[in-house]
């Protein structure tokens, strides 16, 4: 899965570059910048189920198996969020202009909404190889039912993280560098009608991507 991860972010890269060649400007770092945040996810669900494994005793071994939940659950958001880059493409701001004789604004804007979704398509894979690993590692320290338990209030706080992403501009390091206005911001957040239905939407998109991948994955169809 980690090959097909790597191929894929190869392939996003790919594209930005035939963008670049077709418009003689640069404007998608924003889009390679959130692959790499969507990578750290992944990252920390791996190498913290290997950390767990690791531990000599059944009370280390949960302390650690917490611990790189919690991790996980500050960054995943970062891969799902990508979806809501596709705002640039509506608005068409600061995407540059065609460059070539043959080729039409129309033309470009078909480009940039494929461009977009490859990046929102691989971001959110890894986001969900990623919750597959963490999904494993609670099942089998915490047991079945507990590590479905422990999904659900992810998936639900993720689609928050995400609203918070997008409309305050937070991101998961301003918990450890800005605790209390990040605290302020997500209890304003609460209170808004529009932020709990478009967290909600994304929860519920989330829920129903990872039970279809983890259905063909336990099929073993794919």
């Amino acid at each position: 899965m980690l090959l097909v991860v790597a191929l894929s972010t190869l392939s996003c890269l790919v594209l930005v570059l035939v963008r670049y060649g077709l418009t003689g400007r640069f404007s998608q770092s924003y889009l390679i910048w959130n692959l790499v945040l969507a990578t750290v996810p992944v990252l920390i669900a791996r190498y913290g189920t290997m950390l767990t494994s690791r531990q000599t005793t059944a009370k280390r071994s949960r302390i650690f198996a917490v611990g790189s939940f919690v991790v996980w659950l500050v960054f995943y958001p970062n891969a799902p969020y990508v979806f809501t880059d596709f705002i640039h493409v509506v608005r068409r701001a600061n995407l540059g202009a065609v460059a070539l004789p043959w080729l039409s604004q129309a033309d470009l804007l078909w480009y940039d909404i494929v461009m977009n979704a490859a990046f929102a398509f691989v971001c959110h894979y890894i986001g969900l190889v990623s919750m597959y690993i963490m999904h494993g590692a609670m099942r089998t320290m915490f047991g079945r039912v507990a590590g479905w338990s422990m999904m659900v209030p992810a998936i639900l706080l993720s689609g928050f993280g995400i609203h918070i992403g997008r409309f305050s501009r937070f991101d998961s390091w301003d918990l450890v560098m800005q605790p209390v206005q990040t605290v302020r911001v997500i209890s304003q957040s609460l209170a808004d009608p529009a932020a709990l239905l478009f967290s909600t939407a994304f929860a519920f998109f989330i829920a129903l991507t990872y039970i279809i991948f983890y259905i063909v994955k336990k099929a073993d169809l794919g």
